[in-house]
């Protein structure tokens, strides 16, 4: 194929020369991204495919010519929207190349690139364009992602572009409340979760998978997809940043883009751009995050980036989150959020009185036969912001040998312990009661699954005398052991177990451990269970803790941080926020 060298000197190409020459600083993929499409270039003729210039060109001038910024600065003083050069090369590749009668050669696109690189931006006004420039008789065009709420971020961008774009309106675009519409054309663009009501019907010409690190399975994809079939040029593209499951449709549909990069497998009809660190590169060297981040010094900046890898830095928990987000890593979810170590920092002994004295809240968790069932107790913080946290564990006693088995940990030496010994009880009168002298780190419960009766003994007791504010508790299996404690006036809160529900409690958690502002006297069920814990996070950052292993029993942390929501909810006419789903909570 002849290049001209009006082509040559264009934007795409020159990104594409640059990336060859070493003087934009990519990642492995990148390179062989742009190696690709020189490959192309030399074999178009004999593949069948040509470069339509114009067509690549014309989208690229859609931006500046239709659109201005929405956020900051550059919305402030009106300024037309620019892409980046990497931004060209993608949208050049996707339009220019064409085939027989005249359809497009890429069908799908797969582009990996870090937070904050201009991801939803592009993709809003890409969607603008199909709706209104893609010579598709009524384009049918549609953000797509686990949750309906997700889908709606990319939507909106483009509803904001086309509330600011004088031109789009002078065509005919309209803005209603859940569609964006082209009636000249009768085109629309809608969002769509795995949460939708409803999937069927759809003819789509521009699919918009956003986030695919976060879905569990490929149906929404596959919902597009089928309903491309009708379409002579349809486009499903796929933009994400990297995630935590190694074992996700994501990683596995990438792995098979980077052996087409590789050239170990081919498929001319999809067009692939990760922007990531390469294997082996130090993730802590500020010199190699521009590989994640092709947007640098333009929606990204370093310092920006640099204030998070301290935030990382001083509390690891927050590690995986900045490989993930901000230097587009996989990083698999087994990665403790706590370490062991910093844990053992809070180990002074669980000081009795400020359940009393400061006041403090609680939480249950249930099980039945394999999980632990927990009550744990949190105190207010202290003048200098140290808080106790007092467990108590129940597990069936005659599992107690198999489960010492299976879990290969000492249930049966943890029921020997005393509580006693980790706790202080200086100005309290407890310490000789047998309640307290006689009370195991693990209570073993007759039978083979928990007696609720004693753990209704436990929480009436310790009601009476810790005196918390309320009991949170998680509704499973719960309602008889509630209706008998508000029969006795005791007062509990349903803790509904979302994502949405655990994340700021979860946080402030994570917070204080790393501060090390928690007594927990080196309680070893506590320790454990921790070890076992990872976090899930959803698109929104919202995170809750799951278990990193089956064997692994999460239950007293997740009671832990259920009753330090507790201490930081205000009462509300007996109801908690965190019952409330449509509460927003700051602290």
């Amino acid at each position: 194929m002849k290049l001209t060298k009006e082509i040559k000197n264009s934007i795409p190409f020159q990104y594409a020369y640059n990336v060859r020459d070493g003087k934009i600083i990519t990642g492995k993929r990148i390179k062989q991204a742009v190696n690709r499409f020189f490959s192309w270039i030399e074999t178009a003729e004999e593949d069948g495919y040509y470069l339509d210039h114009n067509a690549g060109l014309h989208i690229i001038d859609f931006f500046e010519l239709f659109l201005t910024h929405t956020k900051g600065e550059k919305a402030i003083n009106r300024e037309a929207f620019i892409l980046s050069p990497y931004q060209q090369f993608t949208l050049y590749n996707i339009m220019a190349w064409k085939g027989k009668n005249n359809k497009r050669r890429i069908r799908t696109v797969y582009e990996k690139v870090a937070r904050k690189n201009g991801k939803t931006a592009v993709m809003a006004g890409l969607q603008l364009y199909f709706l209104c420039f893609d010579d598709e008789a009524s384009p049918e065009v549609y953000s797509a992602a686990t949750k309906e709420q997700q889908a709606k971020i990319v939507w909106e961008q483009a509803y904001d572009f086309v509330l600011k774009s004088l031109p789009l309106r002078k065509i005919g675009v309209k803005l209603t409340q859940r569609e964006i519409r082209f009636p000249r054309e009768m085109g629309k663009i809608r969002f769509l979760g795995g949460d939708s009501k409803t999937q069927d019907g759809l003819n789509i010409s521009l699919g918009c998978l956003d986030e695919y690190h976060a879905f569990k399975d490929d149906s929404v994809r596959e919902v597009i997809e089928s309903a491309m079939g009708a379409r002579k040029n349809p486009l499903l593209y796929i933009i994400t940043t990297a995630g935590f499951n190694m074992q996700s449709v994501c990683k596995a549909a990438e792995d098979v883009y980077i052996d087409i990069l590789e050239g170990h497998k081919k498929d001319d009809h999809i067009f692939i751009m990760i922007h990531d660190l390469d294997e082996g590169d130090d993730w802590e060297n500020t010199e190699n995050w521009e590989k994640a981040n092709p947007n640098l010094n333009v929606s990204v900046y370093k310092d920006q980036l640099e204030s998070e890898y301290t935030k990382a830095v001083n509390q690891p928990s927050k590690i995986p989150n900045f490989k993930t987000k901000h230097l587009n890593m996989w990083v698999d979810a087994a990665e403790v959020r706590i370490p062991s170590e910093t844990w053992a920092k809070s180990s002074s002994k669980i000081q009795l009185k400020n359940f009393i004295e400061l006041g403090c809240a609680a939480a249950f968790d249930l099980s039945s036969t394999t999980d632990l069932t927990s009550i744990v107790f949190v105190s207010n913080a202290d003048e200098n912001g140290y808080r106790d946290l007092l467990p108590f564990n129940f597990c069936p006693k005659d599992t107690i040998d198999k489960r010492s088995k299976e879990d290969r940990v000492p249930y049966r030496f943890w029921k020997d312990l005393k509580l006693a010994d980790y706790i202080d009880f200086t100005d309290t009168p407890f310490e000789y009661e047998d309640f307290w002298k006689k009370q195991p780190v693990l209570t073993a419960t007759e039978g083979n699954q928990i007696d609720y009766a004693v753990v209704r003994q436990y929480l009436s007791y310790l009601w009476d005398v810790l005196q918390p504010k309320w009991y949170e508790y998680d509704p499973w299996k719960a309602t008889e052991l509630v209706q008998n404690l508000q029969k006795n006036a005791i007062e509990v809160h349903p803790f509904p177990q979302t994502i949405t529900h655990f994340s700021f409690p979860t946080t402030e958690f994570e917070t204080l451990a790393f501060s090390n502002k928690f007594r927990h006297g080196g309680h070893p069920i506590l320790a454990w269970t921790l070890s076992g814990c990872v976090a899930y996070e959803d698109p929104n950052e919202n995170i809750r803790y799951v278990k990193n292993k089956s064997t692994k029993r999460i239950d007293p942390i997740i009671a832990t941080i259920m009753a330090l929501a507790g201490t930081i909810t205000e009462d509300n006419g007996n109801q908690s926020k965190y019952n409330n789903d449509n509460e927003e909570i700051f602290i």
